[in-house]
């Protein structure tokens, strides 16, 4: 990418001083150019996958947001703890090419001579990507119940939880009544 400036930027004559200075700027618009550029095509990346038994197909963008999901006809013979590992694996199984899909993108974008930029792109998503489990190793919870809170008739296992006693108010110590004065002095 581009440099600092160059050691013998201010030697010689004022014309050649002036042309390198603009050399050196435009290097700086090519590269916020391409960084822009770059920005942009990220921002406009989707990763589709499916799940292992064809049910359900996800799209999620760069970010890892889930954008889109198809259900297949499958899904009306799955149980509803398998659906959800499903969803989860296609999600997770998208997340997983983001870093990479990334990388392909940064390095035609910016080029061979911006490795090091892009590679600091890249480790972003990495770190970022890390937690997300790669597709075959997503554990297998075909018999368990996946589940947002719980339902209001099952246990906690703790007591319950006892609503603090109203408050007392204190009895007016005068009747309040101002008469025919006026409180505002």
């Amino acid at each position: 990418m581009t440099q600092g400036l160059p050691d013998d930027l201010f030697a010689g004559d004022p014309d050649a001083i002036e042309r390198g200075l603009d050399e050196w700027v435009a290097g700086f618009e090519r590269n916020a150019a391409r960084y822009t550029e770059l920005a942009e095509r990220v921002q406009d990346v989707r990763l589709t996958a499916t799940s292992a038994d064809g049910s359900v197909t996800v799209t999620v963008d760069a970010n890892g947001v889930l954008k889109d999901a198809q259900f297949s006809d499958k899904i009306s013979h799955t149980p509803p703890a398998e659906l959800s590992r499903q969803l989860l694996g296609a999600i997770d199984k998208a997340k997983a090419g983001i870093a990479a899909t990334v990388r392909e993108v940064a390095t035609e974008t910016l080029g061979e001579d911006a490795r090091d930029s892009a590679d600091r792109i890249v480790g972003h998503y990495q770190e970022r990507f890390a937690d997300v489990p790669e597709p075959d190793q997503t554990p297998a919870a075909a018999d368990e119940e996946l589940s947002i809170g719980r339902l209001a008739d099952e246990p906690s296992g703790r007591p319950p939880r006892r609503e603090p006693p109203p408050r007392r108010r204190r009895p007016p110590e005068d009747d309040e009544d101002f008469g025919a004065d006026s409180f505002l002095r």
